[in-house]
Order: structure tokens, then C-alpha cells, then sequence
């Protein structure tokens, strides 16, 4: 479990945050066109792995994870509307856990700490529960942002704009949720104040941010929360019974 957490955050590190909008318009162009991508997951993994890469068996995995993205990505390009394609998407997703979830079945799943565990640096590694809040953060806000988009086309059939504050606000606004759980005390009245905030701003900063209707129209604001709650509750849930 503690190499497969860390194999995950790479992946979704490489695949969000690291994804910026050039990296992800030459994906339209097909299978070269998902070199630089892969190369950026590639890479990712391989930081995450850093204590291991004297095995020859964690090479042989990441390269054989980053090839089968590169020709997964290649495909899902392929079918015609794939963007913001919601059941795409998730099907994709899945299979890129899925895959991950293959270590399990090797014997990299019984990788020790490292041990030099007094260096900071080597501390915030090992800590199995940033690794999973960092998780958790990335599906709350990137993937959260993703979804509420492929779900208003793919599912309500509802074509929309979102102007740059709204698309960072919801993010931030996701980030304060799922951070709160890792919180002991008072988490329902901060999820409370976080909440309230989103029709204060669209009152005070409406014209100067530009935000449409859809900023506090009841499914992008309970879409938005409900991300949120829902990887923070995981989140709360991981935190309390297994670490």
C-alpha cells in the first residue's frame, strides 16, 4: 500500500496540475502528440519513486504504466466529443487506478519506508496521511473541476462557460472544504463559513470578476460542495480508522 499511495499521487500530479493547456492541445493530435504528456507522468513517477530506483522492478513499471497511457490517451482522443465526456472520463480514470493497482500484485507492494526518516524531507514522504490528503485534494479541485463540466454536458445537456474566477474560486473554495476534515473539532461550522462565502463574493465582486448566474445556480454550487464533502469525508474516514 505505502509505494501504491505514492504511484497515485504521481499520476494524478502528472495528470492535473501538470497538464497545462498546451500540454493537453497537443493530445488533439494523436499518438505523438501524447509524448510530452507522458514523458511529464513519466517523470512524475519517477520523483515519487526516488528511494527505489535501484530496482530494475520499479523501472519496468513505470515504463510499462506510461506506455499504456500513451496508447489509452491516444485512443480516448479518437472518439469524437470525448471532451468533457462524462462516462469517458470516469472510464478512463478507473482504468489508470486500475492499472496502478497492479503493484499490488508484484513484489514492490512490500517496498519499506526509507529510513533516514529524521530529514524532513524523508518524513513528509513516508507520512501516508499527506500523501493522502494530497490525493484527496487533487480529485476535490482538478478532478472536482473536470466533472461538474462533463456532468452539465455530458448528463443535464447543458453547454456552459466558466470564466477564469469562477473556475479558481471553485477550486480554492473545494480546497478549504476537504481541508477541514483533517480538523478534530468545530468541522461542521467551518464547512459553514466556507459555504456562506460563495454567494458573498458573487454579491461584492460579481461585475469585477465577471461571474455568471451559473456561480451560485443551485447544481454548480451543490456540485461543487458535494465533490468537496464527499473526498473530505474520505478523507476524514482514512485519517480516523487507518492511520
Amino acid at each position: 500500500m505505502f509505494i501504491l499511495l505514492r504511484l497515485l499521487l504521481a499520476h494524478f500530479i502528472g495528470d492535473f496540475p501538470l497538464q497545462f493547456n498546451k500540454i493537453y492541445t497537443l493530445k488533439q493530435r494523436g499518438l505523438l502528440g501524447n509524448v510530452p504528456h507522458v514523458l511529464i507522468i513519466m517523470g512524475s513517477f519517477i520523483a515519487f519513486c526516488w528511494p527505489y530506483l535501484n530496482i530494475p522492478g520499479i523501472w519496468g513499471f513505470i515504463l510499462f504504466l506510461s506506455i499504456v497511457h500513451l496508447f489509452q490517451d491516444s485512443i480516448k482522443v479518437g472518439y469524437k466529443g470525448f471532451k468533457y465526456g462524462f462516462w469517458l472520463y470516469l472510464l478512463d480514470q478507473f482504468f489508470h487506478v486500475g492499472l496502478i493497482a497492479l503493484v499490488l500484485f508484484t513484489d514492490l507492494r512490500d517496498l519499506p519506508k526509507p529510513s533516514n526518516s529524521h530529514i524532513l524531507f524523508v518524513a513528509l514522504y513516508n507520512d501516508n496521511l499527506l500523501i493522502v490528503y494530497l490525493i484527496a485534494l487533487i480529485l476535490a479541485t482538478y478532478n472536482g473541476y473536470y466533472m461538474i463540466r462533463s456532468i452539465k454536458n455530458t448528463i443535464l445537456k447543458k453547454m456552459c462557460s466558466c470564466v477564469n474566477a469562477e473556475k479558481w474560486y471553485g477550486m480554492f473554495e473545494r480546497a478549504a472544504l476537504v481541508s477541514v476534515f483533517l480538523l478534530d473539532k468545530y468541522i461542521f461550522l467551518y464547512i459553514c463559513g466556507i459555504l456562506l462565502l460563495r454567494p458573498l463574493v458573487f454579491a461584492c465582486c460579481r461585475k469585477r470578476l465577471s461571474l455568471n448566474e451559473d456561480f451560485i445556480a443551485g447544481s454548480e454550487a451543490l456540485m461543487s460542495w458535494a465533490f468537496a464533502i464527499f473526498f473530505g469525508l474520505l478523507l476524514f474516514i482514512v485519517k480516523r480508522y487507518f492511520m
